[in-house]
């Protein structure tokens, strides 16, 4: 198991807002270089203190030379897959957006937390050069709840 961070989850700010109906929008992007395993994580961006989730977009290449890989997406370490659950998007790439409610229903923290991709089953073969993209909506807790 490797954890990877993307340079929007560990060394940016997250964005943030305090006004009402504003949203936020926290990306990042992570270039795998050694092919992903079972029980990696790679931390594509932040869910700011003091916000809940609106959305999220998981743009990912095809990171699997075979058709094995399967992954969630959520809060690494605590909710790995409140937003897509057992998703098999990195197999051939595309688009896969949240589709689970538990990401919805979250509650607001006092720290950022991270946001990115688990693999809960290795690649048949795993590749490199792909290219993962989290695009993470969220707005300020309590202020149209």
């Amino acid at each position: 198991m490797t954890d990877y961070v993307s340079d929007a989850a560990g060394n940016r700010p997250s964005a943030t807002v305090t006004g009402f109906g504003q949203l936020t929008v926290n990306r990042g992007t992570f270039t795998v270089a050694t092919a992903l395993a079972n029980a990696d994580t790679v931390a594509l961006c932040k869910l700011p203190a003091g916000h809940i989730p609106v959305d999220f977009i998981l743009d990912m290449d095809d990171v699997d030379d075979a058709t094995g890989i399967v992954i969630d997406v959520g809060v690494l370490g605590t909710d790995s897959d409140a937003f897509i659950a057992a998703s098999t998007v990195g197999q051939a790439g595309g688009l896969a957006r949240m589709d689970e409610r538990a990401g919805l229903r979250l509650a607001p923290t006092d720290a950022d937390r991270l946001v990115g991709i688990t693999v809960t089953t290795g690649p048949g073969t795993g590749s490199t050069g792909g290219v993962i993209t989290g695009t993470l909506l969220s707005r300020a807790a309590g202020l149209d709840d």
